[in-house]
């Protein structure tokens, strides 16, 4: 990946994460492919459960046994490396301890402990991926396997329609490997964000890359889902934004302010005249029922606002709270539709607020990486579309998610970001876009 390499060498990154002595060996790449693909909820969860029930298919729970073994040999293998990014991401840590435990006050103990095994798990993976792995490695590992997946579903829903093509709901919109097309459509918006970057990065490899933007993008379209639309979308902005940016300093200020301008009429749009923005979405004002679910479990998560009802119990199918909630709304929400009330609802306002600290201070090193480096730029990225699409969908401390694992790998990799290092040179206005890869990482 010699973009990347060039980029750490000129920016005096690490050759290598800290806590790895060597490049990690062929067989390590593998078995780091394949957890990933477990980890991309698009292979065997659909296989093996024909539904997401709350507390998920005792065969895939039997299955993920050996993964988390796996965890844990890595987490005890490079255990210095491990325990100090760790320290470095307190607010993540102790949001995990919290779910973990929250089958102590569970209105579902065993259901909260279960999965809170799971997210402990899942959350320590993304973490030992984040210090053992350089981000030269890190991405594109994360990439072959967004193109794996992708490829598959594309595949399934060409040669099995009844499997990879909704039918009840939305008929006609393409779920590919996944339970249904926003959750398709969400994981494709943010792996053309990665082939985006790794096309721009990785000289090496620029044509597999261009072709995971492109099926990558079909796909999101294929889903007819405008929020993940919006979430590529805005991936790629942020990528042409940091491209315009680094041309020389007059460019940069006056992008950064007229970000800043853009920023506020969009700001004051949703504010004062949602409609506008969603009409030009083609969604109503509701967010298809959204809103609703919002309003209700607000007063649910008063009754218990310190702590919430543990971790995963809330929507489980035999909870009684979950049961008036659908009452309430007339049909069967299965979730919250939105990642920061899902949390308000399983740790309270205490693990709410964990999360809160935890996103700003990863936003905050992204914003502060992405002045000298390009990984930097790809972390603002990752921050922007989790934020984008945690509005919606419940994806912040999911377990076994590939979401969440990635959202902790880089915020991992943020926190292990040294000190001492030099500024990326400003592109002169005459360089070609191809350029960039050597520019930085």
């Amino acid at each position: 990946m010699q973009g990347l390499q060039t980029a750490s060498a000129v920016n005096h990154y690490p050759a290598q994460a800290p806590g790895s002595e060597a490049k990690p060996a062929k067989w390590e790449l593998v078995l780091l492919f394949v957890l990933l693909i477990l980890f991309s909820e698009g292979v065997l969860p659909r296989l093996v459960s024909s539904n997401q029930s709350a507390d998920g298919s005792p065969i895939l729970r039997l299955m993920w046994l050996p993964v988390y073994g796996l965890v844990l040999v890595g987490a005890v293998w490079k255990a210095k490396a491990f325990a100090m990014t760790a320290l470095r991401v307190p607010f993540l840590v102790a949001l995990t301890v919290l779910t973990a435990l929250s089958f102590l006050w569970s209105i579902d103990p065993g259901l909260s402990q279960r999965r809170g095994i799971a997210i402990a798990m899942t959350t320590a993976a993304g973490l030992f991926m984040g210090a053992r792995y350089d981000w030269q490695t890190l991405l594109r590992m994360l990439g072959f396997v967004w193109i794996t997946v992708t490829v598959l579903s594309f595949a399934t829903g060409l040669l099995n329609p009844s499997f990879g093509v909704m039918d009840e709901i939305n008929v006609g919109a393409w779920k590919g490997l996944f339970y249904e097309k926003n959750q398709m459509g969400g994981h494709m918006a943010r792996a053309a964000f990665l082939c985006g970057f790794l096309f721009l990065m990785d000289r090496k490899g620029r044509r597999l890359w261009g072709f995971g933007v492109a099926i990558c993008s079909l796909m999101v379209l294929l889903s007819t889902s405008k929020t993940s639309l919006l979430g590529m979308m805005l991936g790629m902005g942020i990528l042409f934004a940091a491209a315009w940016m680094k041309r020389g300093v007059r460019t940069g200020i006056t992008s950064t302010w007229l970000g800043v301008i853009v920023m506020g009429l969009f700001a004051g749009i949703m504010v004062f005249a949602p409609e506008i923005i969603f009409t030009a979405l083609g969604r109503d004002p509701s967010l298809t029922g959204r809103t609703d679910i919002w309003f209700v479990l607000s007063d649910m998560i008063g009754e218990r606002p310190l702590l919430g009802y543990g971790y995963g119990a809330f929507w489980a199918p035999d909870s009684e709270q979950a049961y008036w909630v659908q009452e309430i709304l007339e049909w069967d929400a299965p979730t919250a539709h939105n990642g920061w009330l899902e949390v308000a609802i399983a740790t309270g306002l205490i693990g709410l607020s964990l999360l809160i600290l935890d996103f700003m201070m990863t936003l905050a090193r992204a914003l502060r990486a992405s002045i000298d480096t390009w990984t930097g730029v790809f972390a603002l990225g990752v921050c922007a579309q989790f934020l984008l699409f945690s509005l919606s969908e419940s994806i912040s401390l999911q377990q076994n998610a590939i979401t969440w694992l990635t959202y902790v790998a880089v915020a991992a990799k943020l926190a292990n970001r040294p000190r001492n290092v030099l500024p990326v040179k400003p592109i002169a206005l005459r360089q070609p876009l191809r350029r960039l890869s050597a520019d930085g990482a």
